[in-house]
């Protein structure tokens, strides 16, 4: 498996350049053209389902198989087409990108400190619901200690990444793409999603057929590290030809 983090993430190099959505498939495809890998199973979750389908819309060729993990179509839109806007979760979902819009332009326009100085709580105490999981509670509460612990110059690299990440995304909807993608797709998202809710998932279902969708109740965002997932992601996969 190659686990890699996008760029502006994690332990990638930081450039305040923008990007698009398109260059963060095209990532993925150097990435795999590096380790001399033809073509591979694709996992995307959350903010890198959109990656994973733009990977397999734009090189098709590349991709043998694409699992879909508590993502959608469209993360970063405040119109999203195939949702019920009224929904009380996708509301609060919208009301959130809408914020997070906001602070885009705060960055473009006063710079990345105001953006920071605007919004701490958010990058030294990102929003999470509790854990029920004690491995991954414990993984969680590290993940907070050390984001308390960052110098001013550290956060503000951090929640630059992140906004730019955002901002690649930002009004890009690729549902009425969806029924060129061809090879077997794997939908997975929890019912009990408060971050991005199941209404996504669903929507993403509706736009390929084809594709083999599994709510998994009671279960929330997070699906790349939740072990039920894993297991019905790795039964899936094997079953591939």
């Amino acid at each position: 498996m190659i686990w890699y983090d996008r760029r502006c993430a994690g332990l990638s190099q930081y450039d305040a350049t923008p990007f698009t959505l398109e260059d963060l498939a095209n990532d993925a495809v150097d990435l795999l053209n590096h380790f001399h890998i033809d073509q591979a199973a694709v996992i995307a979750t959350s903010a890198g389902g959109p990656i994973g389908l733009r990977l397999a819309l734009d090189h098709p060729d590349r991709v043998q198989s694409l699992v879909l993990l508590n993502t959608g179509a469209s993360l970063m839109s405040l119109t999203p087409t195939g949702i019920d806007h009224d929904d009380p979760f996708v509301a609060d979902r919208l009301e959130t990108v809408a914020k997070r819009l906001a602070l885009m332009e705060l960055m473009e326009t006063q710079g990345i400190e105001v953006a920071v100085a605007a919004s701490e709580d958010e990058w030294r105490m990102p929003p999470q619901p509790p854990e029920p999981e004690p491995a991954l509670a414990t993984l969680r509460n590290n993940r907070i200690r050390l984001l308390k612990r960052l110098g001013d110059s550290e956060l503000a690299r951090l929640a630059q990444g992140a906004l730019l990440n955002m901002k690649a995304q930002a009004g890009e909807d690729l549902l009425d793409e969806l029924d060129q993608i061809n090879c077997p797709l794997l939908i997975l998202h929890g019912d009990a999603d408060t971050t991005l809710p199941i209404e996504f998932g669903r929507s993403l279902s509706e736009a390929m057929p084809r594709a083999e969708f599994i709510a998994l109740r009671g279960e929330g965002h997070g699906l790349i590290v939740n072990p039920l997932a894993q297991q019905v992601s790795t039964d899936w996969l094997r079953s591939r030809p």
